[in-house]
């Protein structure tokens, strides 16, 4: 399986690339068109439900403020020192095994690899 994903902006380039290489379809809030850097998470969290991504964040707001089912589910990358590749083989081992509409907060942790 391969999940749709919005990569908010404090997620690198590096692991939305090796994302992208391993097959899954990603945008990075700074690519949208339609949302801005800075953008209010409420925002983030619509957009992420109206395109049916999953959001893909460091930011705990999106389950500690906005309630992850106003979005199409959470990717929660709380250790800021995965390296892109492991994010990337992290989020590959979990679609393995959850589909994208199963997903309501996923913590991407080396636990799964």
């Amino acid at each position: 399986m391969r999940y749709r994903i919005l990569a908010d902006e404090n997620i690198e380039q590096a692991t939305v690339n090796y994302l992208r290489k391993l097959g899954h379809d990603v945008e990075r809030v700074p690519e949208v068109s339609a949302l801005n850097e800075g953008d209010p998470d409420e925002r983030l969290a619509e957009y992420s439900r109206d395109t049916d991504r999953l959001l893909l964040t460091q930011d705990d707001d999106f389950f500690t403020e906005i309630d992850p089912t106003a979005t199409a589910g959470v990717l929660a990358q709380r250790n800021q020192e995965l390296s892109a590749r492991q994010v990337g083989d992290i989020v590959e081992e979990m679609a393995t095994y959850i589909s994208q509409e199963q997903v309501t907060v996923e913590y991407v942790t080396e636990q799964w690899l």
